[in-house]
């Protein structure tokens, strides 16, 4: 399961790690918090943490806009190999104002029906700084220990979520190394303090992750993504995707001390 904050977040930053996970025969599952764009009726909070689409006491409030951003994330994530995608449809911008308790139970749910061994979300520093990265950061990061908790959220999940304690927790990481290859294109604030503890060389599945952000053409414009850099630098910028281990359930036996991961699904056997 990856939870990323915006349509784009997932091919951008996890691109790689969704394409190979689905190319090894793994059930991949998106949870994107918003629709990416803003819309005051999105403020209204969703009917319930599960996600029925419409409110019947404020019957104005539908769950499901239509944006272009969505449609591109569909196209994107199809490219991938994602088997489910789930909205919830929060405003772009506001996660921060979201109830902390609120958002949780809303990740809690998919957790639970989905039950996946990995999650995949963002840091602490959320890679560019964003403020939905951060606050989506710290909520999936509680959501992780919480849906492993029969009682947590028992009154708003429907009676058959039953706790689900995932393997391992991964968060996505731009090492400096990385931003070697972007030189002054390189964002403002964009990168990872903490260093990664699993490296994925993507191979050839790095066009397959440059072709899923090309699907965002709202966001990469109708020249495509790096278009300004050189191939070269390009291919090097996208040769990669680093990680770093928050949590894990996996045992570990009295005295070893635990392998260096190889890949996400390192110990899952």
């Amino acid at each position: 399961m990856v939870v990323v904050a915006h349509p784009g977040d997932e091919a951008f930053g996890f691109g790689g790690a969704i394409a190979a996970a689905a190319a090894a025969g793994a059930y991949v599952v998106v949870v994107c918090a918003t629709r990416g764009f803003f819309d005051s009726r999105l403020l209204d909070p969703a009917p319930a943490p599960g996600g029925r689409n419409r409110s019947y006491a404020k019957p104005v409030v539908w769950r499901n806009l239509d944006t272009v951003r969505e449609d591109e994330l569909r196209r994107s994530v199809a490219l991938l190999g994602v088997r489910v995608l789930r909205m919830l449809d929060y405003a772009e911008d506001e996660l921060a104002s979201v109830k902390p308790d609120e958002l949780i139970g809303r990740l809690v749910e998919p957790i639970r029906m989905h039950r996946p061994e990995v999650i995949l979300s963002f840091g602490p520093d959320g890679v560019t700084g964003d403020a939905d990265h951060i606050s989506l950061a710290r909520a999936v990061d509680t959501a992780f220990e919480r849906a492993a908790q029969p009682l947590a959220y028992e009154d708003d999940i429907e009676e058959d979520q039953v706790a689900w304690r995932a393997a391992k927790l991964y968060h996505l990481v731009v090492p400096a190394e990385q931003l070697v290859a972007a030189g002054e294109g390189a964002p403002a604030g964009y990168g990872s303090q903490q260093g990664p503890t699993l490296t994925l060389e993507l191979g050839d599945l790095a066009g397959l992750k440059l072709a899923a952000i090309s699907r965002h053409v709202s966001q990469t414009g109708s020249d495509g993504p790096f278009s300004d850099w050189p191939a070269d630098a390009r291919d090097r910028f996208l040769a990669t995707e680093s990680y770093r281990l928050a949590r894990s359930n996996l045992p570990v036996a009295a005295g070893v001390e635990a392998a260096a991961d190889t890949d996400l699904f390192s110990g899952l056997d």
